[in-house]
């Protein structure tokens, strides 16, 4: 059976999201075979599952920054893309700031907007073209579903309010941090896979010089 271009491009875009399935589907149960190891201290603060979050944002910051080498006529998206992970990581470092930097805290991680806005200035002549191929592209959906699952899934499902009328008890510290940190280590993942979908599905050929004043 043979398949046109197009046909192609859809066929290896359905198998890439289905290995990016299985790698969550793997994530979780690595994150079971975690809790048999450190059991209550497994979502700690400091702890296993929260370095790897750590790993996670900073390893989805850094790809991005490497496609800018591979992928230059992107530059405005990856550094937008790649600042979100760093300001990401900054806030899950929250206790270390504190300690360090009082006052400004995590919130040093602003920086990294800051930064990628001026880019953005810079390209902006070819801002809109780029955004709106990124939009189109599988790694925002991924990414967009990766916040759904970080801030509307465990932080608000796991919402204090909600967990205490739920389970008729104010005793639920260790299943609000059970859920609101598995349910991050799962978005945080999914940040990381949208990172490497975001080369694949990405056009390769992006002419800068059009319009450009």
């Amino acid at each position: 059976m043979l398949f046109s271009k197009q046909e192609k491009t859809i066929v290896f875009n359905v198998i890439r999201q289905f290995i990016y399935f299985c790698v969550v589907f793997a994530f979780v149960l690595f994150l079971v075979y975690l809790s048999s190891i450190y059991h209550s201290k497994t979502f700690a603060e400091h702890g296993v599952v929260e370095n790897i979050q750590l790993g996670l944002l900073l390893s989805s910051g850094l790809i991005f920054l490497v496609q800018l080498k591979l992928r230059p006529e992107y530059a405005c998206v990856l550094w937008l893309l790649a600042s979100c992970s760093f300001l990401a990581a900054c806030r899950e470092l929250d206790m270390f700031f504190d300690e360090h930097l009082p006052v400004i805290s995590w919130r040093i991680g602003f920086i990294f907007p800051l930064i990628a806005f001026g880019k953005a200035y810079q390209y902006s002549y070819c801002l809109k073209k780029t955004l709106i191929r990124f939009f189109t592209s599988p790694s925002f959906y991924m990414m967009s579903c990766s916040m759904i699952i970080i801030i509307p899934v465990a932080q608000c499902i796991g919402h204090r309010p909600l967990m205490v009328n739920v389970l008729n008890t104010t005793g639920i510290s260790a299943v609000k941090e059970l859920f609101e940190e598995a349910c991050e280590a799962v978005g945080y993942l999914m940040i990381l896979l949208s990172s490497i979908e975001c080369y694949f599905s990405l056009p390769k050929t992006v002419n800068l010089k059009i319009n450009r004043k």
